[in-house]
């Protein structure tokens, strides 16, 4: 959980790298690099939930039998 934590924590750090260095352009709306950073940070929580889920489940089952 705890790498789950930290990467949270660096990616916001890092978008608010991104938001500093492009304040001067002062865009409204997230840029193209912070909407794929979001989705990569989606998607490897997506990935770890399932591979977690799977695990759970694969334990019980080999309760069972």
């Amino acid at each position: 959980m705890m790498m789950y934590r930290f990467l949270l924590a660096a990616t916001v750090a890092r978008l608010e790298d991104l938001r500093s260095a492009a304040g001067r352009r002062r865009e409204h709306g997230g840029s193209t690099v912070e909407w794929v950073v979001i989705a990569a940070v989606v998607f490897l929580l997506a990935i770890a939930v399932g591979a977690k889920l799977t695990s759970v489940v694969n334990e019980h089952l080999a309760k069972i039998k």
